[in-house]
């Protein structure tokens, strides 16, 4: 491994363990080259909604930069959280401020459930916290890992929650009773993301050695793995039909693949700094990016043509809302900031 891999992995980490823009994860090399993206800009011939996107409204959290940001699946509610350990949510449409709380711990994931009814979050105290949000009430804690948990995702039936851990395993509880019902163990390395499959099926992981592991729940064993990245991942996604995983990575790259090859269907190399997250529309044909680049990214999913670029500051985290509406990002400054997709006339 060269001196230079080597020394963009160790700021990773402390990237990873603070949570604020890290210029010195990248080489002295790399931070001076001309990205030349090899993914064309905008060569469809059919226009798309999501070329055209408007800044409806900023949303204000203590400028400390977010960490995890998400959306109810009844697309009602914001939730963010920052570094500071605050939580905030939004009414979608309005920019309502509707909850405010301060905790004593930093929230690395938060995540409602499939019925908008409960909302968990992933700790730096190890915890797993899970909450009724009509009541705001803390419902149970479920404890067992070893280390900060910094990925979270419930199931799509809402019975059963994933989460991943720096302690390097993937755990699987029971959401009715707080029962620890597996320990997934196999990642060499700390595991920094986790997603269920649409049909709940399966559960994807992302670890800091680049490794991406695939767990069938029908047939527990020796997880499937997916090679390409080269350094820690940041975050994974399932499309809504459940066939491509999207891979966000510290190596600069987002990267589809086929589920059921495990081939990867789509590189895209657009972006000339580490990628933190990648969020899906609810159609599944758009895929958007952030980077510490400074730039939002908005790809076809069918093509890997990149169709649009926003351009600001350092988003740390991004969703897009289940009716392809909106898409909303938060930045190391604290912002959540709601971007309305034009829609045709």
């Amino acid at each position: 491994m060269s001196s230079q891999l080597i020394f963009k992995r160790i700021f990773t980490l402390f990237a990873i363990a603070v949570l604020l823009p890290v210029a010195g994860c990248k080489s002295p090399q790399k931070a001076n080259e001309v990205s030349q993206p090899e993914t064309p800009v905008v060569t469809s011939a059919l226009p798309s909604p999501w070329q055209k996107l408007k800044l409806l409204r900023s949303l204000q959290t203590d400028s400390t930069p977010i960490v995890s940001i998400t959306i109810s699946p009844d697309g009602k509610t914001i939730a963010a959280s920052s570094f500071s350990g605050e939580v905030k949510m939004w009414d979608l449409e309005s920019g309502e401020l509707i909850l405010e709380a301060k905790l004593k711990t930093e929230i690395r994931s938060i995540r409602f459930s499939p019925d908008s009814k409960f909302v968990a979050s992933g700790d730096s105290e190890r915890n797993v916290n899970l909450y009724d949000f009509e009541t705001r009430d803390l419902i149970r804690t479920l404890q067992g890992h070893e280390s900060v948990v910094e990925s979270i995702d419930f199931s799509p039936d809402g019975k059963t929650l994933v989460s991943g851990s720096w302690d390097q395993t993937v755990k699987l509880w029971a959401i009715g009773t707080g029962e620890l019902l597996q320990t997934l163990e196999g990642n060499q390395d700390m595991v920094t993301a986790v997603a269920f499959s649409p049909d709940g099926q399966f559960i994807v992981s992302g670890a800091f050695d680049g490794s991406i592991k695939l767990w069938n729940l029908d047939e527990l064993g020796t997880p499937r793995a997916f090679a390409g990245h080269f350094d820690p991942i940041q975050k994974v996604r399932f499309d809504p039909n459940g066939k491509l995983i999207a891979s966000a990575s510290t190596d600069d790259t987002v990267k589809i693949w086929e589920l059921s090859s495990g081939r990867v269907v789509h590189a895209l190399t657009g972006h000339s700094d580490v990628v933190t997250d990648v969020a899906f529309s609810g159609d599944g044909q758009i895929l958007a990016s952030t980077s510490q680049d400074k730039t939002i990214k908005i790809w076809s999913v069918a093509t890997g043509e990149q169709i649009n670029t926003l351009t600001g500051n350092f988003v740390k985290a991004l969703v897009i809302a289940p009716t392809n509406r909106f898409l909303v990002t938060g930045d190391q400054d604290g912002q959540v900031q709601v971007w309305q997709v034009e829609q045709p006339e």
